[in-house]
């Protein structure tokens, strides 16, 4: 299983602080995907690697289906997993253990919470080329556009709630946060809810407080 981190050229903050928790729990366990959306001005990905981490600018941007319309696109191995974290996601010591202790058999897809799991969870590449006309529908390449792939309707979860075969990890179904806060000292004040199925920290910046930022 390779992790995937879903991340924006404006969100550099966030995702070297993930990167810092991956790094202080053993980072070399499995191969890491950064991909980074909004660089507009490139004619296609642009694709660089650091030891087991590899770095994909992408020039479109469609906030959390970003990632996944890059595996759809750039990856074909069906056989392989990925799990799909947000770059404002924090890992806890006990992460990796868990990670290796998911049975993936007969898995197309899991969510990390059965209420609400945000895009977060393991897929399959089966299951994302199964949903390539959904996937393909959202590519955004216009900035001004993206802001509204956030918005409340757009189809948060929504390969995990249209996969038959979906499963819940755990069957984990709480809501354990902390905050608000000024996590990232950038202004933007967000709570920290925390997955222990996973050991999973998500630093939320749109939890009901009216705004949201592609900015940390």
């Amino acid at each position: 299983m390779k992790i995937v981190i879903n991340s924006h050229s404006k969100s550099n903050i966030a995702l070297q602080h993930l990167l810092e928790s991956l790094r202080e729990n053993d980072i070399n366990y499995c191969d890491v995907i950064v991909v980074i959306g909004g660089y507009y001005n490139l004619n296609n990905y642009e694709i660089t690697k650091d030891d087991n981490i590899t770095y994909i600018r992408a020039n479109h941007n469609s906030i959390d289906f970003t990632g996944l319309i890059t595996l759809l696109e750039l990856y074909s191995n069906t056989d392989e997993y990925y799990l799909y974290l947000h770059d404002t996601c924090k890992i806890g010591k006990n992460f990796y253990n868990k990670l290796k202790s998911i049975d993936l058999t007969n898995v197309s897809s899991i969510k990390i919470n059965k209420s609400f799991s945000m895009n977060i969870g393991i897929y399959s590449q089966r299951i994302i080329n199964e949903f390539k006309d959904f996937l393909l529908s959202k590519k955004n390449t216009n900035e001004n556009e993206c802001m509204k792939y956030k918005s409340i309707n757009f189809n948060e979860d929504y390969i995990f709630n249209n996969d038959t075969n979906n499963k819940i990890l755990d069957n984990y179904d709480g809501w354990n946060y902390t905050g608000p806060t000024n996590y990232y000292n950038t202004g933007t004040m967000r709570i920290v809810e925390y997955y222990e199925n996973l050991d999973l920290y998500k630093i939320k910046a749109n939890w009901g407080q009216g705004s949201w930022t592609l900015n940390n």
